[in-house]
């Protein structure tokens, strides 16, 4: 066996780690493509949604004392805020996980706020985009409450944002 071989071959501790990590990037694979086929699939159903809405709002003239086009539009938001939220996710862990190490992103075209370069930066940006997400869905319970009487259960919502938003901001702070 000459030197050049042994060079070639790492030593065995180090082979079990490399499969371990090869063995993740297929799972990140698995995680995206479940992730980008959610998001698809809430893009649609918000989509839906939102045509349904419009096209009772352009057809049928006044609104019913009953009838609530609005409200559906602001649940089609939930839904494509949601598909928004899984986009990310499938974005930055295909970055994390699955890009060349020497990738840089000096020459990107994306915008500076997709620039994902540690696990961090993702979780972040996640908790921002979820955040976001949560007082859509808190304004369409609670615009919903309106028109029927609201319980104390309308209030965990908007309460798990502010801790959210109070968490991020200490985070931040660190």
């Amino acid at each position: 066996m000459s030197d050049s071989d042994d060079r070639a071959q790492p030593p065995s501790g180090h082979r079990g780690a490399f499969e371990h990590l090869l063995r993740a990037r297929y799972l990140a694979v698995v995680v995206v493509v479940l992730a980008l086929l959610h998001a698809l699939t809430f893009l649609f159903m918000g989509t839906q949604i939102a045509l349904k809405a419009y096209h009772y709002a352009l057809t049928r003239g006044p609104v019913a004392a009953g009838e609530r086009p609005g409200l559906e539009l602001l649940h089609s938001l939930d839904f494509l805020l949601l598909a928004l939220v899984l986009i990310i996710l499938a974005f930055g862990v295909a970055k994390l996980f699955l890009r060349r190490p020497d990738a840089s992103d000096q020459d990107s075209p994306l915008p500076s706020w997709l620039r994902i370069e540690t696990f961090s930066d993702l979780k972040y940006l996640l908790w921002e985009t979820i955040l976001t997400a949560l007082l859509i869905i808190a304004l369409s319970t609670l615009t919903s409450g309106m028109f029927e009487e609201l319980a104390w259960t309308g209030l965990v919502i908007p309460a798990a944002i502010f801790l959210l938003a109070v968490s991020l901001y200490f985070m931040k702070k660190a």
